[in-house]
């Protein structure tokens, strides 16, 4: 059985900042190699019902399995970096199981971080969210996001092995 963080890791390379993508983003403040741990999410073990009731951070609401997830009370003071990390739809950070992010490619200081939605958004009819305009800018931009985006042949090529637990078993049917 695994043991969940009570709070996310984040890698000391990264720091928050103003993104370009949307409002606050996460920086590499130093070269990041590919296959780097950026991100471990962590939080309060929590039912999809807890999820959908309120009380928790947004931004903190993770999947990590059916009806089940992590999230940080809104009560919580201290912010969590992972909240602010932004899509694209070129991202260069992917998942490797259902709550660590490492680098894609090799990642320049100054550099956002950024995590493609269509490999972990799918619709669970707990807690969900509406498609919704992408502006992340690059060069083959879906545009507009949603919770199906990962039925996407292109989307399951590029990420292909770097999905969401739940969404690859989604995958392979």
């Amino acid at each position: 059985m695994r043991i969940y963080l009570a709070r996310s890791w984040v890698n000391p390379k990264l720091i928050g900042g103003e993104s370009r993508i949307h409002g606050e983003g996460v920086f590499a403040t130093a070269p990041i190699a590919r296959g780097e741990k950026l991100m471990e999410f962590g939080g309060e073990k929590i039912s999809g019902g807890q999820a959908a009731q309120g009380g928790y951070r947004e931004c903190s609401v993770w999947t990590i399995a059916d009806n089940t997830y992590l999230a940080l009370p809104e009560s919580d003071p201290e912010p969590s970096l992972d909240e602010n990390l932004n899509h694209s739809c070129d991202a260069n950070a992917w998942l490797t199981d259902e709550v660590t992010l490492t680098a894609r490619r090799d990642i320049a200081i100054g550099e956002e971080i950024t995590l493609d939605q269509g490999t972990w958004n799918f619709d669970d009819s707990e807690y969900t969210w509406d498609e919704m305009d992408c502006g992340c800018g690059a060069r083959d931009c879906r545009k507009r996001l949603t919770e199906k985006d990962w039925m996407l042949t292109f989307v399951q090529e590029r990420y292909q092995g770097h999905f969401h637990p739940i969404v690859q078993k989604m995958i392979d049917g």
